[in-house]
């Protein structure tokens, strides 16, 4: 199974913020490309396609899907969906991501780092996140950013279960971790063709 970490392309540079004040930012996907690694990661699972992600990047940036930080999959998501015969949606509740994932799915998630008194599980900011399994107590998740002992920083100790590259959570996790994001799931199935 594919896995993408955003930590091995510091040399493939992605323009993003470009509808900024002060500009446009010109980064790298090690630094923000997490939503383009997850969405490579899915089309790879989901389709009988490859995305690579220089490919992805372009993608992001020919649609405008960098105008804010990173990427945003409101805007990519639709585009993905029509290029590789997907259904997307989007949801803030967490009920709707596991029944996805339930039927065969995938859901990119934004996590919002830390917020409040909360400790962000998967970042410390705004970070994406792909949940490709629910086993009906914990959710599968490949961290585009995952490193060696993220998950036993303070305050993280105990919530995620690594059996590398796969992490594991249960969905309580998870609803803390979108509290400040809206929409926090963008879903993906195979596309049902009737006769």
């Amino acid at each position: 199974m594919l896995y993408l970490n955003q930590l091995d392309y510091p040399d493939i540079p992605y323009v993003h913020r470009t509808e900024q004040p002060d500009g446009p930012v010109v980064s790298s996907v090690r630094k923000s490309g997490c939503g383009l690694c997850c969405s490579c990661m899915m089309v790879e699972h989901l389709t009988m396609h490859t995305l690579p992600i220089a490919d992805c990047v372009e993608m992001a940036e020919d649609n405008q899907a960098n105008k804010g930080a990173g990427s945003s999959q409101a805007v990519l998501g639709p585009v993905l969906a029509e290029k590789f015969g997907l259904e997307f949606s989007q949801s803030y509740e967490i009920e709707d991501a596991l029944q996805c994932l339930c039927e065969g799915g995938e859901v990119i998630i934004n996590v919002g780092g830390d917020h409040d008194d909360h400790i962000g599980i998967y970042s410390h900011g705004g970070h994406y996140v792909l949940a490709i399994g629910y086993d009906g107590e914990e959710l599968c998740i490949l961290d585009p950013s995952y490193k060696e002992d993220k998950y036993e920083e303070e305050g993280r100790q105990g919530k995620v279960k690594v059996d590398y590259p796969f992490t594991y959570c249960t969905p309580d996790v998870i609803v803390s971790d979108t509290r400040n994001r809206n929409p926090c799931f963008s879903m993906y199935k195979r596309k049902k063709y009737h006769e």
